[in-house]
């Protein structure tokens, strides 16, 4: 049999010190993503491009569901997040110190990465006999998810439009829950389409996307240059008619805390998978 001496014994205890360190470091590259309520297409665009960096980095990310870019830019701020989905508007009023963040400034926020660009869905229920947005006036409409970007963008589309409906602010889950059940006549929501939300309300409950004039779409784009006209084409929701939207784009942020070399192979990972 072979006797054990410290000789044999120091090498072994180094690859279990070793080991050890190792996971311990492992641990301490866990990072907190804040995005979107489930239930859209934000929520799995947003855990997919999570994944791909996990599985090609060695930081573990971990998907918080949020109300959406407002909130996510405050607990960005607060330190409660390490990574936190975005918008354009967002993004340049929380580090300008304008807007909603003009008490909270924060000039140390970074874009990581650009996702794509986002679509605002202003759908109303085709039975509820509305075709046009000065139809919502005085109206239960939805103005997208508390919290989210698309109801800020919301709130300023309708102010500058002179459009004002009976706001009732919830969840995106829950919005769609009240459409379905007839107590909205329609909600809002910020995101690429089709989106499956949209898409499973419209199976039981039929919608129609409210669509801009191009004058409309002028006045506000004036006003509000970081959105852009777009269009959700003709059965990109079954039966659907075209509707003409505004658009903003969306990303990842961080702020200078999260050094540069790990906002690097993040960025890197993302792209090349």
């Amino acid at each position: 049999m072979t006797k054990l001496t410290l000789r044999h014994l120091l090498p072994a205890s180094i690859l279990a010190v070793s080991a050890l360190t190792a996971a311990t470091a492992q641990a301490q590259t866990a990072l907190n993503m804040g995005s979107v309520p489930t239930g859209t297409g934000w929520f799995f665009g947003i855990s997919e491009g999570a994944r791909v960096i996990s599985a090609n980095t060695p930081y573990e990310i971990t998907v918080r569901e949020t109300g959406g870019t407002r909130e996510n830019a405050i607990r960005l701020t607060n330190g409660e997040l390490d990574l936190a989905f975005t918008e354009a508007l967002v993004g340049y009023e929380q580090y300008n110190g304008e807007g909603r963040f003009a008490d909270t400034p924060n000039p140390d926020v970074r874009l990581v990465y650009w996702i794509a660009p986002s679509t605002m869905h202003w759908a109303v229920r085709q039975d509820s006999g509305l075709e046009t947005f000065e139809d919502l006036n005085g109206e239960r409409f939805n103005p997208s998810s508390i919290g989210g970007g698309g109801e800020y963008i919301t709130e300023q589309v309708f102010g500058i439009l002179g459009i004002e409906p009976d706001f009732q602010r919830m969840r995106v889950n829950d919005a769609a829950e009240g459409v379905t059940d007839g107590r909205l006549v329609g909600f809002s929501y910020n995101g690429v389409p089709p989106i499956p939300l949209f898409t499973e309300v419209h199976s039981s409950r039929p919608l129609q996307l409210l669509s801009l004039t191009d004058e409309q779409v002028s006045t506000v784009t004036t006003e509000l240059p970081f959105l852009s006209p777009t269009i959700v084409p003709a059965d990109t929701y079954t039966g659907m008619s075209e509707a003409q939207s505004l658009g903003i784009y969306m990303g990842i942020a961080a702020t200078t805390d999260l050094d540069a070399d790990t906002v690097y192979e993040l960025t890197k990972a993302y792209w090349e998978n």
